[in-house]
């Protein structure tokens, strides 16, 4: 019985937006790239919650449904990114207690 080994993933934990620029010769993308991709595709998020909630606020408009979309959408990708930093950080304490 032989185990097929996985293949390189194209996105970030399956959030859509995020896309490799630049693939390594082996088809994976650079950890900084994908990093980066995340924190700016939830920074886009919280831009866009931020707006709908002003434009609510304003006057601007009265779709509610579209604004709490965008604060929870927000909140989704803040909350991703918060576990991948915790899982990360564990990682590293359990890399600095190993004996050498």
């Amino acid at each position: 019985m032989t185990i097929a080994p996985v293949g390189p993933t194209t996105t970030a934990a399956g959030v859509v937006g995020i896309q490799p620029e630049k693939v390594a010769p082996t088809g994976e993308v650079p950890f900084t790239k994908l990093v980066d991709q995340l924190l700016s595709y939830a920074d886009s998020r919280q831009v866009r919650a931020d707006q709908g909630v002003m434009d609510l606020a304003g006057g601007r408009t009265e779709n509610v449904h579209n604004a709490m979309l965008a604060v929870a959408e927000a909140d989704l990708s803040f909350r991703l990114v918060l576990e991948i930093r915790n899982r990360l950080t564990d990682a590293y304490q359990e890399i600095m207690r190993m004996q050498v």
